[in-house]
Formats: C-alpha cells, structure tokens, sequence
C-alpha cells in the first residue's frame, strides 16, 4: 500500500469572524490573504496586525490568525498557514470585484421584478441543431453523433415554443454566443434577459423594460439615474419614443427608406458627408454605415431612446405593422448612445415566418455566410398556435456596465474572454 505523507496545510481552520464582524477585546480568529508583513484581508474588509513575532508566512499565504482586536489592530498570538502563494497576478483589482457584487444584486433584481409579475423562469437548451437565421450572425459549430450543433445566439425560438405550449409570462437569464470580434462592447459569450408575454405586444414590452431598468439603478444606486463618463441619463418613464425614420432625418438628413429607395438613400448619405457608403451597398449596410456614422451615438444621452418602427426587411421575426406595412414593429433600447436590447411584437403567422426565415437564408448565402437549417420545431410550434405576443433580448453585461459606470465589458465579468 502506498504511505501517503501527511498534508503540508491544514483541511480545516477554526475562523469565528470575518474582519468586518469583529468587536473590540473579543477573541477572534480571522482568516484572509496577508497583504504585506503586517495586514490581512478577506472580503469584507482589511485588518492592521500586530505581531510581537515575526510571522512564519510570506506575503500573500492565505492564513488564520488568532487574537484581539485593540485599538484598531489586531494583536495576533498564533498564526497558521492555510495556503501558500508562489505566484502574483491572479487577485482581481477592487473595482472589478466591487462590479461583480454590484452585478449580482442587479441579476437578484431582475429575478425579483419577474417573479413579481408573475413570471416564469425556464431553461431551454444552449446545445441546438439550428442556430437563429439573421443574416448578420454567426454561431459557433460544434458536432454530436457526427451531427452539426451550434452553440445557440438566443433561446428565443425555444421560448416561443413555450408560449405556443401555454405558457404566458416566461423570462430566462442564460449565456448566449456569436462569432464576433472581442471588444470593449462585445463578448464572444455574454449574458442574455429575454423575456416574452402572451396576449402583448411591442408597446407593453417598452414599459416592462423601462419600469425593470428604472427599479434596477433606484435600488442599486439610490436613484433612477445612470451617469457615465460623459452623459447622465434620466431614466424616469416614459423613455423617449423615435421611428428610424425620424432618426435618420434628425440625425443623418436622409429622407429615403434605405430598402424602398436605396439608390435615393444612398445618394442622400453621401450628400451628407457619409463618405463610407458605396454605391454597390447592400440595403442592410448602407443603413448600418449611416446608423453607426451619424446616428447611434445620439441616442439616448439625457433619457433612454426607444427606436422603434424598423424597416420590415430588417425585422424577419416581427409583425409588419398595421398602419404601416413597409415597417416592422421592432424597437430597440439605447441609453448613453449604448444598444441595450432588441424587442418585437413577435410574429405568430406560420407561413410568413418561413417565407422570411427562407430569405433570411438566402441573404446569408448571398453574403458568403454559412446557411444554417430551419428549425423545424419551431415553425411547427408556430403551426399549432402561438399567441399575439411580444418579447425581448437585453444584454445583461452592457446594462451592468451602465448601471455600474464601468466603461467596458471586461470590468463586469469575472473572466473576460480573451483572458479566459
């Protein structure tokens, strides 16, 4: 039988107190990282140590020590090593843990204003056989049983089939994942809210979301305000409400609707100075290249923006509006010229969505994309009946980041993922 030697540190410590719990003359064993020679830190706080000898320790051993609180030191009579540290780097600064705690309390909060609404928080799979269609993504490609799987870029077309099995009110907080550049905006993988309602529409969806961001900064910070480096965003209801349209011309002086009138458009975009736009510009990008250049930033820098009525093209899975059918009841959220969340009144008929599904595909193999699969499971759900409904995806670390004032997505995540 093999002799195992004894363990060089202890498995157990006696702690009684963290350092913030500790009461003068009592006591105590404390437990932390020794920062320097003489003070000890655990995650509530720093404590000054008094040794009468010099400890048998290194900076950075994590350690107990007992002893009592005098004077605002802590006289230590005896001191164990726990854990030893060999190397630097690994701690996270302070203004990255204080953000973490801060997300933590905002994600209880979501929960918490949910739940009192009567919601349901469901699970749906993250492994799937067909990513969503939008042209202008890319899934991650895995197999199973030498068939292709994707890592999926939303659970909403698995949350709409919940709401065709009777599901009303649903909401799901879960990792989502697109192929994209890393940056200061963007993680390959990220958190995602998406919510749904039965029986709703886009409007209803623009007050739940301007009431749970509302409620998030009042209990967070005291107040229903987000200050950033260089706007302070008022977030009191009502938001502000603005098409696309009228964004275009008050921001970018361009009249023409970018699928109806391209040409037009683009020739609109260069008379005002959008020198990147080319004349072979796809709808989609002449659009986007405006929207980027002259508009964005804009938006959303004294109180939240709603922009809402999309060209329908640009909306493959929401309802053409009534009124108006060459747009599309889609909005998105923008505060601090940030986009925060995309929202519809989703699109309930079965042969409609197919049909814009099939040219959704067919834009991405003109676009040398892959063309990923229908997903069968979904339009069948759609064929059996879903109700009118409204929903939307909020990306949960670029609202921390407002919440927070942090000024990237690397200083809200515990493991940013270019130093995963």
């Amino acid at each position: 039988m093999r002799d195992y030697p004894s363990p060089r540190y202890p498995a157990r410590c006696g702690r009684t107190h963290r350092i913030a719990d500790l009461r003068p003359c009592e006591v105590a064993v404390v437990t932390g990282r020794l920062v320097g020679r003489d003070a000890l830190s655990d995650e509530t706080g720093t404590l000054c140590l008094c040794f009468e000898d010099a400890p048998d320790a290194c900076a950075g051993d994590i350690v107990e020590v007992e002893g009592c609180l005098k004077a605002g030191r802590f006289h230590a009579k005896a001191l164990r090593v726990l854990a030893p540290s060999r190397k630097t780097g690994a701690a996270l600064s302070s203004e990255t843990q204080t953000n973490l705690r801060q997300r933590a309390k905002i994600i209880a909060g979501i929960r918490r204003f949910f739940d009192e609404k009567d919601f349901v928080e469901v699970e749906t799979p993250v492994l799937v056989p067909q990513p969503g269609m939008e042209p202008h993504l890319e899934a991650f490609q895995t197999a199973y049983d030498a068939r292709p799987f994707f890592l999926h870029t939303s659970p909403e077309y698995a949350m709409k089939r919940l709401l065709a099995a009777g599901f009303e009110r649903i909401y799901q907080i879960c990792k989502v994942f697109r192929n994209e550049p890393a940056g200061r905006m963007h993680s390959p993988e990220f958190s995602m809210l998406e919510w749904y309602r039965a029986y709703a529409d886009y409007t209803d969806i623009m007050v739940d979301t301007e009431n749970l961001i509302a409620q998030l900064a009042t209990d967070l910070n005291g107040e229903p305000v987000i200050r950033t480096a260089r706007h302070t965003v008022d977030l009191t209801p009502p938001w502000q409400r603005l098409s696309v349209r009228d964004a275009l011309f008050h921001y970018a002086g361009i009249t023409a609707d970018p699928h109806l009138e391209t040409a037009t458009f683009i020739r609109q975009a260069h008379a005002k100075g959008h020198a990147t736009i080319d004349e072979n510009d796809s709808p989609d990008l002449a659009f986007f290249k405006v929207f980027l250049d002259g508009v964005e930033r804009h938006l959303g820098t004294q109180k939240p923006a709603i922009l809402c009525d999309y060209p329908a093209p640009m909306a493959a899975l929401a309802k053409r509006k009534a009124s108006a059918p060459d747009v599309a009841e889609r909005f998105e959220v923008y505060i601090a010229g940030m986009e925060l969340g995309n929202a519809f009144t989703e699109l309930n008929d079965p042969d409609e969505q197919r049909q814009r599904l099939t040219e959704e595909a067919i834009q991405r193999l003109r676009d040398g994309n892959p063309v990923y699969p229908l997903d069968e499971h979904f339009l069948a759900a759609l064929e059996y009946g879903m109700p009118p409904s409204g929903g939307i995806a909020l990306g949960i670390d670029r609202l921390v980041m407002l919440l927070t004032g942090a000024s990237s997505i690397q200083e809200v995540v515990a493991f940013p993922f270019l130093d995963a």
